[in-house]
């Protein structure tokens, strides 16, 4: 059970918790702990980038020092012990008998990258400390065993829990071929989303500002179309701090029958960020948004087919944001990983909304703000 935090709810901690924190912090560890935490903190960095890979990140120390530090950010690019090694290289300091602090276990296989065990060996690293191990068939304990076996000390299982909680999206991915699901909701002290068909503000300006760390921690985003209907959303990605270029965030929409107009402002058409309307029939195009046609399901789309198709478009993270309808259906259908609860202490003035979260056991934290706080509620 989670406990009230006294931390304002600043910036910095909004991305903690849409990241799977809050995280430990470097400076009240010490030893193995202390640089395990600062690789989690590198691994940050790569949330929202690197699906359908893990943001692994890494540090080496040597002699109490970091003398790099790296992310992986990009399916396809180099891995985050590899980046670590290139910054290193780049500060021109000398990795040989360094400690490799990583926190997933380094791969052993090539795939479109060669296998970081075989850096970090051939680069001298003589011990690496590694917070969880990776449960891909093909590593699952090989890449520590390949190590240990060319006479490097491997310590595995520090931080283990917070590091098996931030991968935990990759580790889903790899067991059910589905991406994590989060759930947002803002509601009022009498559980409802507001009147129906009317836009109610929930919550103040700087908590939604914040509430934006969700978007960005994620590769897609998704809303009934009644929230379209009544809201006009944009959906876009607004979080203040810039990304990498070849981020790429799908809005999409579930209009099963297609009836939304196309004068909504989620069709507008934005440079990284392409629209897309999940349907079930065939309506008329909209001029540059995508359909996704899936089989029928309650409610409308099949929620599960949408979950794999999204993975087969490189989404490794969705948010289901508004719709008080939307929301049963995925809890109901046990697809949600986190829910994000924005409780405000004023009512909403609407129906209850009664949502089934037997699914979500687990009530990690609650963060105050101003008139409200926010709760992550997870399996």
């Amino acid at each position: 059970m989670g406990s009230w935090m006294s931390k304002e709810l600043t910036q910095d901690l909004a991305w903690e918790l849409a990241t799977g924190g809050p995280w430990p912090e470097p400076a009240e560890l010490e030893g193995d702990e202390k640089y395990l935490a600062h690789a989690l903190r590198e691994g940050l960095k790569g949330v929202g980038l690197s699906s359908p890979n893990p943001p692994v990140g890494c540090v080496l120390v040597k002699a109490g020092r970091i003398i790099g530090s790296g992310v992986h950010t990009r399916a396809g690019d180099p891995h985050g012990e590899i980046m670590a090694l290139r910054d290193a290289e780049s500060r021109n300091e000398m990795v040989q008998g360094a400690t490799a602090y990583v926190t997933l276990e380094p791969c052993c296989h090539q795939g479109r990258t060669p296998p970081c065990t075989d850096s970090l060996i051939r680069a001298g690293i003589v011990r690496v400390v590694v917070g969880v191990g990776d449960p891909n068939p093909r590593v699952a304990g090989g890449g520590m065993a390949i190590l240990r076996s060319h006479g490097l000390e491997v310590r595995e299982g520090v931080l283990s829990e917070a590091c098996r909680r931030f991968h935990d999206p990759f580790f889903k991915l790899i067991r059910t071929g589905l991406p994590w699901v989060m759930l947002k909701l803002a509601l009022g002290s009498d559980g409802s989303l507001g009147p129906i068909g009317r836009t109610t503000t929930i919550t103040p300006p700087e908590v939604q500002l914040r509430a934006h760390a969700l978007r960005r921690a994620s590769e897609a985003i998704v809303v009934g179309a009644g929230t379209v209907a009544v809201d006009d959303p944009q959906l876009t990605d607004r979080w203040p701090f810039p990304t990498l270029p070849h981020r790429n965030f799908l809005r999409v929409v579930l209009d099963d029958q297609g009836r939304l107009p196309a004068d909504r402002r989620v069709w507008q058409s934005i440079p990284g960020q392409p629209a897309m309307r999940a349907v079930v029939a065939e309506p008329p195009p909209l001029r540059d948004v995508q359909d996704l046609r899936l089989p029928p399901g309650p409610g409308g789309c099949s929620l599960r087919h949408l979950l794999h198709e999204l993975v087969a478009r490189g989404v490794g993270r969705v948010l289901f944001e508004g719709g008080g309808a939307v929301a049963r259906m995925l809890l109901e259908q046990d697809l949600v990983d986190e829910f994000h609860r924005f409780l405000s202490s004023q009512p909403a003035g609407g129906p209850t909304l009664d949502l089934d979260l037997s699914g979500l056991p687990n009530l990690r934290v609650q963060i105050p703000f101003a008139g409200g706080c926010w709760e992550v509620i997870s399996r």
